[in-house]
């Protein structure tokens, strides 16, 4: 009795300890965004995702419409140190109690698996003869690319990639509107490709490849946590693309690998990262992924490969590709460049290697003698995508 009448004072000290400390620590972090990032004090699991601070602009119009109150109100939130906890413990609470998602833009269909709203979006708002439209766009825009690098004795290969929407409708459509016709949605990539190469368009249609592989493994080829195609989906689309850049220089000039797997549990890396936007503390990873091992054609420190000239723009699917070309193709110089401008990728391990790139950097892409054009099959010649006309405007450059 007398033990616990003692603890009861100190815990309700700590308590008071604690809330007295907790406006410090939320100015620490105020500074620490600033000048100290990596010293900011967090309590709790690291949160998933990304977020952008509003800017805070001190000026009467902005006062008046609230923009500079709320910007205050939300960095001051998002520096106070207990919030990642907070966070994790209302998130665990709706997800395993009333079956909520939290997370912004994730769809949860059939199965557990998880989507992003924005390829089920495009899915379900494909019309007939979009195809068509779409490639009318998208060609004299190849075209002006891809007489560039071949003047130049260069190689260029446009790669489209396949959606989880499209690999899988049968987990999603059910669940929400979906106006779309089932012709619609599984002719527009077929039709597209079509038309670019009969223009004569270097086009590799690794979406169709990888649709075509349905029900050929004991898995399916996109995780339930995760919206990109898993290692083996990118190992075959890599051996396809490599095969494609190999004929059109006339020799090989990039080895070739083949692969195993074995099967892994729980998830991870991008096998689990929707999963991991939920912000819970017990994400759902109950399911297998396969982890591939390569066996390269020819040990990498042996392949002229190496010296290589590699580039490739593209979305987040051309990351695991060129990790994968990286590691076991030899390219040891491809660089990635995600999105053009956000993000530069590349290196042994495979890693961002600069972020936010200037425009003058892109000039690199002129020197290419392997140009990788990624686009994935949901935002194909998308004006809400414009790395395709940056390309184009750096080689028509003079």
């Amino acid at each position: 009795m007398g033990s616990l009448s003692l603890s009861r004072p100190i815990i309700r000290a700590a308590f008071c300890l604690f809330l007295a400390l907790l406006p410090l620590g939320t100015a620490w972090n105020l500074i620490a965004a600033q000048y100290f990032p990596k010293r900011a004090i967090k309590i709790g699991p690291t949160l998933g995702g990304v977020t952008y601070d509003a800017a805070v602009n001190f000026s009467w119009a902005e006062i008046r419409d609230g923009k500079f109150q709320k910007a205050v109100v939300s960095r001051v939130t998002d520096a106070m140190p207990i919030r990642p906890l907070l966070i994790r413990i209302n998130n665990e609470i709706r997800f395993h109690l009333f079956g909520e998602l939290t997370a912004p833009n994730v769809f949860r269909g059939a199965n557990g698996h998880l989507i992003e709203q924005t390829y089920l979006d495009d899915y379900c708002s494909r019309t007939e003869g979009m195809g068509a439209k779409l490639a009318a766009v998208a060609i004299p825009k190849l075209k002006d690319i891809q007489n560039f690098y071949s003047a130049r004795g260069a190689v260029f290969v446009y790669v489209i990639t396949p959606s989880k929407a499209a690999h899988l409708p049968e987990y999603f459509v059910d669940r929400l509107p979906c106006p779309s016709t089932p012709a619609a949605r599984t002719q527009l990539v077929p039709d597209y490709v079509s038309a670019l190469k009969r223009e004569g368009i270097n086009v590799i249609d690794t979406a169709s490849l990888i649709h075509g592989l349905k029900g050929k493994y004991p898995f399916d080829l996109f995780p339930q946590g995760g919206v990109h195609w898993n290692d083996v989906g990118g190992a075959v689309a890599v051996s396809a693309v490599v095969d494609e850049i190999n004929r059109l220089a006339g020799r090989e000039i990039i080895p070739p690998f083949k692969f195993t797997y074995t099967m892994s549990q729980p998830a991870k890396g991008a096998d689990r990262e929707l999963a991991d936007l939920l912000n819970v503390f017990f994400p759902p990873l109950g399911y297998q992924t396969p982890k591939v091992s390569f066996q390269p054609e020819v040990p990498c420190a042996e392949s002229p490969a190496r010296q290589l000239d590699v580039e490739m723009v593209g979305s987040s699917f051309g990351n695991l590709p060129s990790r994968i070309m990286i590691e076991a193709n030899c390219l040891a110089r491809l660089q990635f460049y995600y999105y053009a401008t956000l993000g530069r990728f590349g290196g042994e391990p495979y890693r961002e290697l600069q972020r936010n790139l200037p425009e003058g950097d892109l000039n690199a892409w002129r020197n290419a003698k392997v140009m990788i054009l990624e686009e994935n099959e949901s935002f194909m010649a998308s004006a809400k995508v414009a790395y395709v006309d940056q390309l184009r405007a750096v080689v028509n450059a003079k």
